[in-house]
């Protein structure tokens, strides 16, 4: 089992505290959200505490929330390593995972062809042990469908090889045969820049969110290399985004982004951005 990490301080650790709050975020978010025909086939997310990025991250949910209360629904969830604990470049958990709102038990076939199929990942539970850019996602999903299953892969290191395993891997499984009676979905993800004004993160973030949504996975971490940009999940973003390309996605939206001045109206000047993006 894999028990919550940050229960209690990045989203509350009781029942009624954490449904009462994914619900008043997903409610405004499906207001406010622009309606497209279908659902799209991945999307990024942002993963700090509900108070800054909940409203943000709801708008992906939202956006994707039909696609999810499907049956036979596996969500394969990509994040990246804060803690520096792991064991390959790509970790691949098979436990089941726990949070105030239920469980949500792995697809242990589709893990396991995952692990067969991607030749950097390992089966690893310590990278996600303590990792928070997962677990605070799953509220969501439980709340849309507790009986979905899961794959979470955190990813390690962070480039363009590492993300091109990760989207290509999942794409051939996705289409593999065996696994043709399951609802895929893909979630990814990330913040984007820490700690500037938000002036300067917008400035730096809106290039890179330009070649994202053009599906541009190289050109994206091009960017973040060239100029140091501090979006810490950018490979588990450019890992959707080929998923997304592979599986035949035409164009990317940005459904919301802000900052954490302004969603807590705060005046000290450092900021870290979140957005809100779709592939259809």
């Amino acid at each position: 089992m894999r028990y919550p990490a940050v229960a209690g301080s990045f989203y509350p650790s009781s029942f009624e505290g954490v449904k009462r709050q994914v619900i008043a975020f997903l409610v405004e978010a499906r207001q406010k959200a622009i309606k497209q025909k279908n659902p799209p086939i991945a999307v990024v997310v942002p993963h700090a505490g509900y108070v800054y990025s909940g409203k943000t991250a709801a708008y992906s949910f939202a956006a994707i929330e039909e696609k999810l209360k499907l049956g036979n629904t596996v969500v394969l969830f990509f994040g990246p390593n804060h803690t520096g604990v792991a064991k390959a470049p790509i970790s691949i958990s098979f436990e089941t995972w726990m949070t105030p709102m239920g469980k949500s038990e792995t697809d242990l076939e589709v893990a396991g062809a995952f692990l067969k199929e991607c030749k950097l990942a390992q089966r690893d539970e310590s990278a996600h042990l303590m990792e928070h850019s997962i677990e605070v996602q799953m509220p969501f999903l439980q709340l849309i469908n507790p009986s979905a299953k899961v794959v979470c892969i955190a990813l390690n290191m962070q480039n363009f090889d590492v993300a091109k395993a990760v989207g290509e891997a999942a794409a051939k499984i996705v289409g593999d045969k065996r696994f043709a009676n399951r609802n895929f979905a893909v979630v990814a993800s990330s913040d984007f820049t820490h700690y500037e004004s938000a002036e300067s993160a917008k400035r730096k973030d809106m290039p890179a969110i330009e070649k994202i949504m053009g599906f541009d996975a190289e050109g994206f971490e091009g960017v973040v290399e060239k100029f140091g940009l501090s979006i810490c999940g950018h490979a588990p973003i450019a890992a959707a985004a080929i998923y997304a390309k592979e599986m035949g996605a035409k164009e990317g939206k940005l459904l919301r982004y802000t900052n954490s001045g302004e969603e807590v109206k705060s005046v000290d000047g450092k900021v870290v951005a979140y957005a809100s993006i779709a592939f259809y």
